[in-house]
This record gives structure tokens, sequence and C-alpha cells, in this order.
């Protein structure tokens, strides 16, 4: 996976296909969206672009940052990007002035002029830009204004619950995690130093 810490540093792939989010904890939802990126873009001789946010958003807008707690550090989130099989990865640094960019500027000017995306995969609730406006309709409007095809990939569900972030979090504070685990997909870790 090739990784670019300025989206201007990322000169291009063949037949993009992008993802946009956050990403904490890659579980199955997640991976089902990876999957999909990865089927298209080997049926159209393409590669997958996923853009994500370093500091995460919530860090620097809300105001507990001291509670806050992630599923994953970044450093295990991009070994899982890796692993599951993503072709390049943008990281684009979260900021407050960030965080006021329209949601149609942020897809004129990222995902159409500087990557010039394909198709755009994006999860059952995804929600972006400024105030969390953007929503898959209105992506979709866009899709046909700028030559892009969207797709909306469903919830994926366990004991009849669809599978978030938050839910994977709910369920490790309450100590269940082995519905963690059936949630991520894969068994939950910790890293830290012994003393």
């Amino acid at each position: 996976m090739k990784t670019y810490r300025d989206i201007s540093d990322f000169e291009g792939c063949p037949y993009p296909v992008v993802t946009v989010g956050t990403f904490d904890g890659l579980h199955v939802g997640h991976q089902k969206i990876i999957a999909r990126m990865r089927e298209i873009a080997r049926a159209n001789g393409g590669e997958t672009v996923l853009i994500t946010f370093d500091p995460h958003p919530r860090q620097v807008l809300n105001n507990n940052k001291g509670t806050l707690r992630f599923i994953s550090t970044q450093k295990r989130k991009f070994e899982l990007l890796d692993h599951f099989g993503i072709d390049h990865m943008i990281v684009i640094p979260f900021t407050v002035e960030f965080s006021k960019t329209p949601s149609d500027v942020f897809v004129k000017d990222y995902i159409v002029d500087r990557i010039g995306a394909k198709k755009l995969i994006v999860g059952y609730d995804h929600h972006f830009g400024k105030n969390r406006e953007g929503s898959y309709s209105q992506l979709r409007g866009m899709g046909e204004k700028y030559g892009f095809d969207v797709e909306e990939i469903a919830a994926q569900y366990v004991d009849d619950v669809a599978v978030s972030s938050t839910k994977i979090r709910n369920a490790l504070a309450e100590g269940n995690v082995t519905l963690a685990n059936r949630m991520l997909g894969y068994a939950y870790s910790i890293t830290g130093v012994v003393a």
C-alpha cells in the first residue's frame, strides 16, 4: 500500500475506485466496502484509493477529548488497510479549518479534481463535509454531474444489529469482547508496555 500524507503527492492511478472515512477498527462493514472496491478495480484494470484523516475528526471537534476511546491506533488501522488490500491511502490532516469544508467542495476538489474517481463506494450511513451535510443522495447527484459512479454498501449485521464502530466500542466498554470480535471479523487486541 502506498501512503500519502499530502494529497498533492498522489500522482494518480488507473481507474481509481475510492472510499472516504475514518475506518476505526476496520470492522466487517468496512471490510465489505474494501472487498467491493477491490472487485470493481480488478474488473476495470484499476486501483483502490482510500481517503482517511489524522487526527480522527472527533479528536479535533469534540470538547471531551480526554474521554475519547478508539478501537485501534492509527498504526494498527494502517496495517489492517494494507492487509485488506488497499492500493493507495491518502491521509488528510484534519483541522478545525478543514472541518468547515462544504461537502460539495470536498467532492469537487479532492475526489474529482485531485483523484479523478471513476467509482465511489460508501457505507450505508456515510455522511461527510461541514456539519456532516453530505449524503449518499448528494453524492449520486455529484457523480452524475462530474462523471463518476456511486455505490452504497448495505449495513452488515451481527445478532440482528447493524455493525458500527460505536457499537463495537460500546461492546468493548461493557467487556463483551466476543461480540466485538464478531463485529470486527477478527480478534480484538491491545498493545502496551509491560511494567
